[in-house]
């Protein structure tokens, strides 16, 4: 089996002594060829995995962010018009070193890249694969999830603050979430909103400050908090839809609560469906800002757009995953707890 493995060195968690300990797991599967390769700046996971076919490589093994993910799966697929038939891609593997990592945790992976990476021969060695649906938009697909909003403006503020040298802690997300939801009580987005599911169902939502795609269940702002907006959803549904209808006094502060992880009592949930909105398995959303808004894709900041569509594709690219999810030991759940504080052990 022959393996690329492309690491993203900026990554939250990841550092040298990280591959001290991923690369043995690793070299325990018989017959593993592994080539390692580093990304030198955003785009080029892409850029390295473009063209690439099962005559090159068996598997492609993005070590890295959901951000690592969304650029590796960008290059193996192409074109969202005419994209690479999954039986001719390279297949799609996954360890975690991101501050997020919600699609190496949704396939079953655990948040520990070393745990992660001994689950990862496993399923190398056993051949444990599936398909899984992915997201596009206009022309560039997504693996976790995409929205206008406060999500966007968080991000954004998140990456300056990386780019001045500082650890995306969730402390740190927290304080520019803040930050960014004064910002939107002063100026909230106006989103119009028409989607279909695969029921054929359609709907239209003419005014939301707040709407989230997502390809599955849970996922998060905030490292282990996970964040629950579509229980049914998963990577072989339609995408799920999730909005608020007002951000203003106790119920948008409850929304947004919610949308961070908290909140989640059968009480609270009832609670919040009164102002929430919430639509499964659709197939085809078109979003409209009445002006240009922040706009973000796999946890990363996008730009300012006035309109997109999203769409789902069934069964777009085979991944590597485990039969059962790996629950994590206390070691690991402590190393990447103190991870996200910049704390080594």
């Amino acid at each position: 089996m022959r393996a690329l493995l492309i690491a993203n060195p900026n990554s939250t968690t990841q550092d040298p002594a990280l591959f001290r300990r991923v690369i043995p797991a690793l070299s325990k599967v018989e017959g593993l060829e592994l080539r390692a390769q580093f990304t030198h700046a955003p785009g080029h996971a892409t850029e390295m995995c473009t063209g690439l076919s099962r005559d090159d490589f068996d598997v492609v093994i993005a070590v890295g962010g959901d951000g690592t993910v969304n650029e590796v799966v960008n290059g193996l697929l192409g074109s969202v018009h005419a994209p690479t038939d999954p039986g001719t891609a390279p297949r799609l593997a996954v360890i975690p070193t991101g501050s997020a990592n919600v699609f190496a945790r949704a396939l079953g992976f655990p948040a520990d890249p070393q745990l992660a990476a001994e689950a990862l021969a496993h399923t190398l060695a056993n051949e444990h694969t599936r398909l899984v649906e992915l997201g596009t938009w206009d022309d560039s697909w997504f693996a976790v999830n995409a929205g206008f909003g406060i999500d966007a403006d968080v991000i954004e503020g998140v990456e300056r603050v990386r780019n001045r040298g500082f650890a995306a802690t969730p402390l740190r997300y927290m304080r520019v979430a803040l930050r960014a939801w004064r910002r939107m009580h002063r100026n909230p987005p106006h989103l119009e909103l028409r989607a279909s599911n695969s029921a054929g169902e359609e709907i239209h939502e003419a005014d939301l400050p707040l709407l989230i795609a997502s390809n599955t269940n849970p996922w998060t702002f905030l490292g282990p908090l996970p964040v629950i907006t579509n229980p049914r959803n998963s990577f072989d549904q339609g995408l799920g839809l999730y909005g608020l209808r007002t951000i203003s006094g106790p119920r948008g502060v409850a929304g947004m609560a919610h949308l961070v992880g908290f909140g989640h009592s059968k009480r609270t949930l009832r609670w919040l469906e009164k102002f929430t909105f919430r639509f499964d398995d659709a197939n085809q959303v078109h979003l409209r800002c009445h002006e240009e808004r922040g706009f973000q894709v796999d946890g990363e900041y996008i730009g300012q757009l006035e309109e997109v569509t999203l769409k789902a594709v069934p069964q777009a690219i085979e991944v590597y995953a485990p039969v059962e999810s790996i629950p994590a030991t206390p070691m690991s759940t402590l190393r990447v707890a103190l991870s996200f504080l910049s704390i080594r052990i």
